[in-house]
């Protein structure tokens, strides 16, 4: 099975509907027919939700466990903030929601809430918002229907994410999305609406063409952010997708990345789709926020076993190291470009078919950006001559931009 991507969504995001789409799911609020409050039906899905088995194929840690809600009106005060715990891990969720008709709303959609724990940020009134027992889940219920000053508060909002955990079923990865839209004066509004996964996730897999098995040690990556923000804070809501008879379309970027998306997955091996969609590189971290090398220590006894024959034809040895995730992060090639090419270094720690203890350093060659909800999938050959091979390859079951190639 391959391992499967994530990727992104935004800070505010200019009004669009998308179709509806029927999913699995209750609706939460039964309405009579004769009532005339009007209704907002939200589908709710991860992004790149987009084949009927891949919901399947996901951890359980990249499904969603609870969602939580939170509708405001044009004043910007609470209309809805609603938490819903969900029956094990899921890929989709259908609620329905009575709201007040007539007006534009933002609708902020988050998943597992519950696997961050502190949260740090200024609210609007200008307080501190930090301490070990302030979690997120705190935070939102701070937010009472009416209340005002949320949309201020939650784009302040950073914290320290604790991805590390190798576990398939470890910390939950949690997800945010923020949509506008105007609701019609009669009538429901019906859309299926993303949640974007706040994390990046990297897979590597070995090649071993050496007639000794090597153990691998761990893996890192420099440079990582040590905090991020709760919600992207991308620069420019609108992208140009350029369609295929040349045309150019322009789509709210979370259209935009569900085009990619699907285009990705039709054409998985295409290293030069990064390039030519374009890299996600406008969008900033907290300002304070430090980078550190971040170190993955493999299982136990994890090696890529040696290179044999079978029947003549040569086989290498092959593995997978677990999945793991890191904040989203931005280190820039030119620190006085804000918004210019990012640059990363990997370094891998082995002990070889002769027990030396030997570690590598590599750059992700064409890795411009490391924006939330990057899948980076890296092939790495063992070479006879003792050296190794890097290549920073494409890789789509859910792809979205940016994807990675050489």
């Amino acid at each position: 099975m391959k391992p499967n991507i994530i990727h992104s969504i935004v800070v505010c995001l200019a009004a669009f509907a998308l179709p509806f789409m029927v999913a699995c799911g209750s609706q939460e609020e039964s309405l009579p027919n004769h009532v005339t409050e009007a209704v907002l039906y939200l589908n709710i899905e991860p992004i790149g939700q987009t084949r009927a088995d891949l919901a399947e194929q996901l951890p359980d840690n990249e499904k969603m466990k609870s969602v939580r809600v939170i509708v405001l009106h044009k004043d910007g005060t609470v209309e809805h903030n609603r938490h819903y715990p969900l029956e094990g891990a899921q890929a989709q969720r259908t609620i329905l929601l009575k709201v007040t008709p007539n007006e534009k709303k933002k609708i902020f959609l988050f998943a597992n809430e519950e696997s961050v724990s502190t949260v740090k940020g200024v609210t609007a009134g200008g307080v501190t918002v930090e301490g070990e027992n302030r979690t997120l889940t705190g935070f939102f219920e701070s937010y009472a229907e009416g209340h005002s000053g949320f949309e201020i508060a939650v784009n302040d909002l950073y914290f320290a994410p604790d991805y590390m955990e190798i576990n398939p079923d470890g910390n939950l990865i949690p997800m945010s999305s923020m949509y506008e839209i105007d609701f019609p004066a009669k009538g429901n509004f019906d859309g299926t609406f993303y949640v974007v996964r706040a994390a990046t996730k990297f897979t590597f897999r070995f090649k071993n063409m050496r007639g000794g098995a090597v153990k691998v040690n761990g893996i890192s990556v420099s440079e990582i952010a040590t905090d991020m923000y709760l919600m992207p804070h991308k620069r420019n809501l609108m992208m140009e997708f350029e369609e295929e008879g040349g045309g150019k379309t322009e789509l709210p970027w979370i259209e935009w990345l569900k085009r990619v998306s699907d285009e990705s997955q039709a054409d998985p091996d295409n290293k030069e789709l990064a390039d030519k969609r374009g890299w996600i590189t406008d969008y900033a971290i907290p300002p304070t926020v430090g980078s550190e090398k971040a170190t993955v220590s493999a299982p136990q006894d994890f090696q890529v076993p040696a290179y044999t024959t079978d029947m003549g034809v040569p086989k290498p040895g092959t593995e997978v190291f677990p999945a793991f995730y890191l904040p989203e992060s931005k280190h820039l090639k030119t620190q006085d470009d804000t918004y210019g090419e990012q640059t990363y270094t990997m370094t891998f720690d082995f002990t070889d078919e002769k027990s030396e203890h030997k570690t590598f350093d590599c750059p992700f060659n064409n890795l411009k950006a490391l924006f939330r909800n990057t899948n980076v999938v890296v092939d790495v050959t063992l070479g006879t001559d003792e050296g190794i091979s890097v290549d920073v390859i494409p890789y789509s079951e859910v792809i979205l931009d940016p994807e990675f190639g050489l």
